[in-house]
């Protein structure tokens, strides 16, 4: 039986050391009828140069190049230039683990026309510690038993329940012209994906095996962005549709820690900060425990920075 083509999307720019990894892991799948669609994010001689040279890999490449368009329309562009029934992503830091592709296809049931989406479990590590491996999420999607949004921001004890990261998703290409990235996002762009996904009738099932390696790295102090972009996450959170304790957790997590991080503020105004949007909180006794936990956390990482 034929089987059908699957496109894995790879933005990138600026970091072939990076991205001849993800690309191996690609032309090292079990799965055979791929193409690789690099879209090449801003002015980048080198990528360019360096990509002529898997023009005779078993592997089909299709190269574009923008003026710098972001994440989400890099992404969305490599979508359009795409010729697979299947639409796979990866982060050009990340890699796949060889049967990746192979077993989200037979967990979708190689159908390509219903309403569903495959992610899958990741190998990581801390920032610095790429020897001390651990998988994640914590809790499979099954046994969560919640929207996707209380899934990525809730926590089960001191840990987030769920992960799902760009790098491990498998959608039909039709959904993903139905419901494409948000352009101009410059952060939560997978988050954003998903909860509208969901909200449109799509269903969300993880393979529990670790099939990709997200690859984590040390943030530079003083990067553009850095400071406040918890702004930024506040306003996103605002316009999705997400349930209240999602909300609340997302809130006292995502929010409060840039808050407790941000470098511009004073210790007093970042201790303020916190704890207006710590009464904002509409108390859930399923997730009591971690609010408390998130409080303290975030106020002692206000008083240490």
């Amino acid at each position: 039986m034929m089987q059908e083509l699957i496109s894995v999307v790879i933005p990138t720019r600026n970091r072939t050391d990076m991205l001849v990894r993800a690309i191996e892991s690609v032309i090292a799948q079990t799965y055979e009828n791929i193409e690789i669609c690099i879209v090449i994010d801003g002015e980048d001689d080198v990528t360019a140069q360096f990509l002529a040279g898997y023009a005779a890999s078993r592997v089909d490449m299709k190269v574009a190049q923008t003026d710098g368009i972001g994440g989400s329309a890099a992404r969305n562009l490599g979508v359009e230039m795409a010729a697979g029934t299947w639409i796979a992503f990866l982060d050009d830091d990340d890699e796949f683990l060889p049967r990746k592709l192979e077993k989200q296809v037979a967990l979708l049931g190689g159908d390509a026309d219903a309403r569903h989406l495959a992610f899958t479990s990741v190998e990581t590590y801390d920032p610095g510690k790429p020897e001390q491996r651990y998988m994640l999420p914590d809790v499979t999607w099954k046994e969560a038993q919640c929207s996707v949004g209380e899934y990525l921001f809730c926590r089960k004890g001191r840990k987030t329940m769920g992960f799902i990261q760009t790098s491990t998703l498998l959608i039909p290409r039709k959904l993903m012209l139905e419901i494409p990235f948000t352009n101009g996002l410059k952060k939560h762009q997978d988050w954003d994906l998903l909860v509208r996904m969901e909200s449109a009738g799509v269903a969300i099932k993880q393979l529990e095996q670790a099939e990709a390696i997200y690859h984590q790295h040390v943030v530079v102090s003083g990067r553009v962005g850095q400071h406040n972009v918890w702004r930024f996450s506040e306003r996103w959170m605002e316009e999705i549709t997400v349930s209240r304790a999602a909300r609340d957790s997302f809130l006292l997590s995502i929010v409060n820690r840039g808050i407790a991080t941000d470098q511009s503020m004073t210790k007093w105004q970042r201790h303020k900060e916190i704890m207006q949007r710590f009464f904002q909180v509409k108390w859930n006794g399923k997730y009591v425990g971690s609010y408390v936990y998130m409080l303290m956390i975030n106020w002692m990482r206000a008083y240490l920075k």
